[in-house]
Parts: structure tokens; C-alpha cells; sequence
């Protein structure tokens, strides 16, 4: 059979070769026919290739320009500060110099040189023709080396839509030789840049130029992109090559060279290619005839190992030990199968099982463990804030911060136990020991190894990670409820602030299950109608009259009325729904000050909380005015409360909205004032218009003096920053009269009033 096999194969193959090489052969003869104009091709490619070259470095250079021209010190255009900035600013290799000048042309360079160049190119082009940006023709300046000709990149200064002044910098038209010097282009090309007007930007030194021929160089210039055929000095027929520079001074980019260099290389290809169509069936009908009966079983034993492969047994290997193609492709397919199984249950990062792999192997390991009688977990282990290692050093460092934490947990991985990488910054393990409380020990131990300092790219992480671990039942085989029950203990560690372990048990899900319904029922609370508003009221300590009133939510539920209105509010921001919940607040508290004045009531001015989440939202500042707009209530009867927490977080975004509320009138006061750690310097920044001193100083004033002291200090802050003080919690007319002392000037509290619905309030406080 295998002769059969044999001398069908060569029969087969001696008649298709012949069929195969005449067709082939006049198929190529056919298309060596359109070979020059692939050639042609090539070399356009080549030209557009280069020209694109040309094109990234200028616009590399205009891009370092216009940087420079929105740093804030440019932009404030400061002589004095930009004299001593200059010398420091570090130049790329190509740049010789960078000027900043004025409007009336002087400026000043990075060698510390004044310099006027009002009589410049750029000088118009920015300063008189309003250009944003301009890059000169190459020219010879005076303030340069001799005979090195130079161009001038520039970028306009502004403060906001004037031209305050201009940066540029200067490079040797060197560079562009050096891109045209890299080019390789046989013996006779050469290339070129040309300007508009045929003049010579750049070339790698030939001696013969395109420009020599006047109705050629005006084809080149007129057209974007092609070939040109054209005679040169000497007579002889040429072929250039060209490409416009998008970004430069209408720069185009030429190759020329000899056409019967062109047409040579077409003819050597031809012959190559025909020899080799011969050469090849030659030995391919040699190769075939000795070889044949030798291959012959090798290809069937492979071709079953590949069939067990394709039914799925990734575990076959074929016969790397014949030495010929037959071994090669057998050690080829096992690299490949190798290949296979690593990326279908290998992490390339961390060289651990990916999720895939820990999956197909628990099964067994389990088995394994079992047999050893005690107890086995799986347990997943989650880094706390990994998006801050990444953020800080870069995904490629944050891989390296995962592999490092791979082996430390791979040194508490025993050999019959197992681990893998989960999703992402997560991990996942099984193991086994004795009993349930030597494996919690065990994974204390894990989790204070994890916890320690990693360093990388000269940075120091204190690591920290949430661990949740659950018990694997003696006659379990569905695992992927244990791997869900580990990862609802790793988020009860999370919620609960990470940096902890957490050993599943049922009650995790019945938290889970009343958070999840809870927020179900908080995210329909606006459309049942069960949130309502008390407000209380803020009274001014001189007059006794109320000034203003704070907006409190409320929650009619029959389940959750009782629910505190921060752990309200830490359920809504987790879900997400703070967004709109917030929002409703908002309205409702300016439509009822509204409703108020509408009754020829007092004017007073209603303070509305702000979680830092919704402060934090891109789009919170158009919310109020569409608030305000809608309710029609005057922004200086609107007073918002940010914690001095979330003031602090983020100063720069949160001083910027600030402002822009500021503005439109509304007021700015930080609750819970001295509680956290605020910045001097930031609060004297801040547009705010009142600290309220935290409950927890006023309930202290009678008995302690850290309090009282506390207490004074801010209402003397206040008065310093020309602010009100308010005193939250007020209780007793001690408190009343300590304050009062000391000059505060607004209280509120139960002494005064309760939290009201808005019908008491009116028949309370405005009489």
C-alpha cells in the first residue's frame, strides 16, 4: 500500500507540475509585463514614505512649540520669570535655540541672547497676519553659523483670543538631509526637497537636479503626488518620484533616478524568477522520488496526532526525531500545542493559571486534598486601589506590581494545593489544612505577607489587599458557588474598608441580599413619591431670627424610614443613584424657598448638602443653574454644604466649580468644619461664605477646653476671612451663651428647633 501510495504520489505530481509550472510561468510571464509599474510603485511608496518622515518631524517640532506656548509662565509672558525659565528648558538634540518674544519684537532665546525680531518672517505671519502657527523657508540668518541654513518653527502666545506673543525655535536644515541620506537608491538616484519655486530645501549632495529641467520641476510642483519622466543636463532619461510634505512650506519631497536602472532591475527579476520556476520543478521532482517513500508514514503518523489534537486532547505529542521537514513541523506543532495550553490556561504576566486553567485543574486537585482528610478553601484575594499603582507608574509597572505579589503568594502555596490569576488585580487560590481555624490562621498569614511595601521604578506601594475565603462542603463537585460565596466575602471585606480577610458565612448573603433590595427600593423612591424634605432652621445669634434654613431628606418607607441618612446616603452613592438622588433634593429645597417667597414670606436663604460624588459629577455646575432656572429662585437664596473632606479632595477641580457658583451667587459653606485637615492656604482660596463648627466641638463645650478652644478658633477664623460661622447641634443655652460670647454668628439645633415639615416652619419661623 505504501508503494501504491508512492508511485501515485509521484505520478500525480510529475502531471500537475508540468499542468502547475506552464501556468504559472505564463501567468508570471504575464505579470512581469506590470512589473516597472510596481517598481514605479515602490519607489512612489518610498518617496511618500519619506515624505511622511519629513511630516512627523515637523509636526514633532510644532507640537514641542505649541506645549511650550500654553504653559501658564509663557502665557503670562513675564520678562523676568521667562529669562530665568529659559536657560533650564531642555531642547531636542535638532533645536539649536527657542525664542519667546512680544508683540513689538523683543524677545529673548535659550542662550540667554535678547534678540528683536520684528523684521522676521514670523514676526508677520503671527503678529500681523493673526496665524496660529508658521514654519519659515530655510535661510541663512546672521545669528546662526555660516553657511548653515536654518528654519524657524513658531507658535502664537494667547490670552484667550489676543496674541500676546510668539515662541519659536530654530533647526538646522541638517535634519532633512540625514532623512534623505537614509535612503538607499541603487547607483544612479539621488533625493530632494523642493519649495514652491523650485529652490533646493534639502538633498543627500547629488551633483545633477531635477530643477534643471523647467517643465518637469513645474509637473512636480503643480500635483500632489506621481511620477515624472524628464531629461537631465547630460541627455540621459530619468524618473522622479515625488510627494508634497503635508505641514510644511509647500515642500515636495522627490526621488530621481536613471530609468535604465529601473528598467534593469525589471529584466534581472524576470530572469531570476524563470530560472528559479525551473530550478524548483527540477527539484522538486527529485526531492519528491527519494523522498516519497520515506515521508510517507511520518505524514500518517502526524496527520493522527493532529486529528486527536483537533478532537481535543491537548496532550498528545508528535515525533520530533526525524531529521528532516517531517521533525521540524512534529516540533513546530508541539510549540504550537504548548503555545495553545499556556494561552488557554496560562496569566502571560504572571505565569500563573489564568481562571481557565485553575477551573480545569480544581477538580482533580480537590480530589487530591481530600483524600488527606481536614478542611479545604478557596479564597480570592483582591489588591485595594491597584488603579492608583497603574495610574502612578503605568500598566506596564502595575504588571510588575502583579508579579511580584504573585510570588508571594506563590511561597504560601503549598505543591498539592494550587493558584491562579482571577480577573485583572485579583487572585485565586485553594488550599488545605487540618481543620476551619488553622485555615483562617493561615490566611491571616497570607494577608499580612501580602501586605507589606513593593518597590518599583523607584517608587515604595504599601500594599494592601481584601481576602475573602469559603469552605469547600465534603461532597461538593459544583465549585463555581464557592468561587461566587469567595468573591461576596472578598466585598464584604471591600464595603467594610479593605485592607482586611473575611470568611464567608450566610449571613454575608443576607447583607447582600437587604443592600441589593434596599437600593432597589431607594432607586424607586422619587416615583413613589416616599421622599419628603423637614428643614431646619438657622437662626442669627444677635436678632434671633431665622436667616436661613437647612434642607434635610427624609425617607417614607415602611421598611427603611427608621435608616440613618448617611448610611441613605453611602447606599445611594455605592449604587450610583446619589446622582439623581441628590438632584431631587436640590429642587425640591429651591422650589420650596421659592414657594415661600412666592407667600410674601421672609427671604431667607435654604442650605442643601452635597455629597463630594455629586459635587464631583462633570456636569454638576450646569445642574444648578438648570435648577435654579426652573424653580426661578435667585441663586443668592441658595447656599450649598460641602463636607471639608470632600473640599480637600481634588483642590484644583473643586476650587474651579466653586468659583463658577460663586459667580452666579450662590452661596459656598464647608460643613463639619475642624473635623478633617484642611489646608490654610487652600481655604483662604476658596470662594465660601460660612464654616459651620461640627456638632461634635459644640456637644463638648461645657466640659472640655480642646472644644472651647476649637470652637473660638474657628469663629476668629471666620471673622479673619470676613466668612460667618455657624454652630451646628446646639442644645443648651450654655452652648448658646458661649458662643454668643465669642461672636458667633449663626446657630442651629434642637434648642432652637427640630428638623420641620415646611407648614411648621412657617408658622414657626417666619412670624
Amino acid at each position: 500500500m505504501l508503494k501504491s501510495i508512492r508511485w501515485q504520489m509521484l505520478t500525480y505530481l510529475l502531471v500537475g507540475s508540468i499542468v502547475f509550472f506552464s501556468i504559472l510561468i505564463l501567468s508570471a510571464n504575464a505579470e512581469l509585463k506590470e512589473l516597472p509599474e510596481i517598481i514605479k510603485a515602490q519607489y512612489n511608496e518610498i518617496a511618500n514614505s519619506r515624505a511622511g518622515e519629513v511630516e512627523k518631524e515637523l509636526a514633532g517640532f510644532l507640537d514641542q512649540v505649541e506645549v511650550v506656548s500654553k504653559t501658564s509662565l509663557i502665557k503670562s509672558m513675564d520678562l523676568e520669570k521667562i529669562k530665568m525659565y529659559l536657560p533650564e528648558f531642555v531642547l531636542d538634540s535638532k533645536v539649536r535655540n527657542m525664542t519667546i518674544a512680544k508683540p513689538d519684537g523683543q524677545g529673548w532665546n535659550t542662550r540667554g541672547v535678547d534678540v528683536q525680531i520684528s523684521q522676521q518672517e514670523q514676526y508677520e505671519k503671527i503678529f500681523i497676519e493673526k496665524k496660529e502657527y508658521h514654519i519659515s523657508q530655510p535661510f541663512i540668518s546672521p545669528f546662526a553659523e555660516p553657511d548653515t541654513p536654518i528654519i524657524i518653527i513658531s507658535h502664537s502666545v494667547k490670552s484667550g483670543e489676543e496674541i500676546t506673543g510668539l515662541v519659536n525655535i530654530v533647526i538646522e536644515v541638517n535634519f532633512l538631509n540625514t532623512i534623505i541620506g537614509q535612503m538607499s537608491l541603487g547607483d544612479t538616484g539621488y533625493g530632494l526637497i523642493l519649495n514652491s519655486e523650485g529652490l533646493v530645501v534639502a538633498s543627500n549632495n547629488a551633483r545633477e537636479y531635477i530643477s534643471d529641467d523647467k517643465e518637469a520641476i513645474q509637473s512636480v510642483l503643480g500635483r500632489e503626488s506621481g511620477t515624472v519622466e524628464y531629461n537631465n543636463a547630460g541627455g540621459s532619461k530619468r524618473l522622479a518620484f515625488f510627494k508634497k510634505i503635508k505641514g510644511s512650506p509647500d515642500w515636495t519631497f522627490i526621488i530621481s533616478i536613471s530609468k535604465d536602472e529601473v528598467y534593469r532591475e525589471v529584466a534581472k527579476v524576470r530572469n531570476t524568477i524563470l530560472a528559479l520556476f525551473f530550478i524548483c520543478f527540477a527539484l522538486i521532482l527529485l526531492f519528491y522520488y527519494i523522498y516519497s517513500g520515506r515521508v510517507t508514514r511520518p505524514i500518517m503518523k502526524l496527520k493522527k496526532v493532529f486529528e486527536q489534537a483537533a478532537d481535543g486532547d491537548l496532550h498528545v505529542k508528535a515525533d520530533e526525531g526525524l531529521p528532516n521537514e517531517i521533525g521540524d513541523a512534529g516540533k513546530s506543532f508541539n510549540l504550537m500545542l504548548n503555545r495553545i495550553k499556556d494561552l488557554t490556561y496560562k496569566d502571560e504576566v504572571t505565569g500563573l493559571y489564568n481562571y481557565i486553567g485553575f477551573l480545569s485543574e480544581l477538580p482533580c486537585k480537590v480530589d487530591l486534598l481530600r483524600d488527606k482528610l481536614g478542611a479545604i478553601a478557596v479564597g480570592i484575594v483582591s489588591i485595594d486601589d491597584f488603579k492608583k499603582i497603574n495610574g502612578i507608574i503605568g500598566y506596564e509597572g502595575g504588571n510588575e506590581a502583579l508579579s511580584t505579589i504573585s510570588r508571594r503568594l506563590k511561597a504560601f502555596i503549598n505543591q498539592d494545593e494550587s493558584l491562579g490569576r482571577f480577573f485583572g488585580d485579583e487572585f485565586i487560590f485553594l488550599i488545605w489544612e487540618k481543620d476551619a481555624e488553622t485555615i483562617e490562621k493561615r490566611i491571616e498569614s497570607l494577608w499580612k505577607n501580602c501586605c507589606r511595601i513593593i518597590r518599583i521604578k523607584g517608587y515604595e506601594f504599601i500594599i494592601k489587599v481584601s481576602i475573602g475565603v469559603s469552605l469547600i462542603p465534603d461532597k461538593e463537585r459544583e465549585y463555581s458557588e464557592v468561587i461566587h460565596q469567595a468573591t461576596l466575602a472578598k466585598l464584604m471585606a471591600k464595603k467594610a474598608g479593605g485592607n482586611k480577610y473575611n470568611l464567608y458565612s450566610s449571613s454575608i448573603d443576607d447583607v447582600v441580599r437587604e443592600e441589593q433590595y434596599i437600593e432597589n427600593e431607594l432607586y424607586h423612591s422619587i416615583e413613589k413619591n416616599e421622599l419628603y424634605m423637614l428643614y431646619q432652621p438657622i437662626i442669627d445669634v444677635r436678632t434671633g431670627e431665622a436667616t436661613g434654613a437647612e434642607a434635610l431628606l427624609r425617607w417614607r418607607h415602611k421598611e427603611f424610614g427608621g435608616m440613618s441618612i448617611p448610611n441613605l446616603i453611602d447606599i445611594a452613592e455605592k449604587s450610583g443613584f446619589i446622582v439623581d438622588l441628590g438632584n431631587w433634593v436640590l429642587k425640591e429645597a429651591c422650589r420650596q424657598n421659592k414657594e415661600w417667597q412666592s407667600k410674601g414670606k421672609k427671604l431667607i436663604t435654604v442650605s442643601v448638602n452635597v455629597s463630594a460624588f455629586q459635587f464631583d459629577q462633570p456636569n454638576f455646575v450646569n445642574m444648578v443653574r438648570e435648577v435654579l432656572d426652573e424653580t426661578d429662585l435667585e441663586p443668592g437664596y441658595l447656599q450649598l454644604e460641602i463636607t471639608e473632606t470632600a473640599a480637600m479632595d481634588g483642590v484644583s477641580e473643586k476650587l474651579q466649580k466653586m468659583k463658577i457658583l460663586k459667580d452666579m451667587g450662590v452661596g459656598i459653606a464647608i460643613d463639619d468644619f475642624g473635623t478633617g485637615y484642611s489646608s490654610m492656604a487652600y481655604l483662604t482660596e476658596f470662594p465660601i461664605d460660612t464654616l459651620k463648627i461640627d456638632r461634635s466641638f459644640v456637644k463638648n463645650l461645657s466640659e472640655d477646653e480642646t472644644a472651647k478652644a476649637i470652637a473660638n478658633t474657628i469663629i476668629s477664623m471666620a471673622k479673619t476671612m470676613n466668612m460667618k460661622s455657624t454652630a451646628e447641634g446646639v442644645e443648651t443655652e450654655e452652648q448658646l451663651n458661649f458662643l454668643k460670647d465669642r461672636g458667633c454668628d449663626q446657630i442651629q439645633g434642637y434648642l432652637i428647633s427640630k428638623p420641620t415639615e415646611p407648614l411648621l416652619f412657617e408658622k414657626e419661623f417666619f412670624k
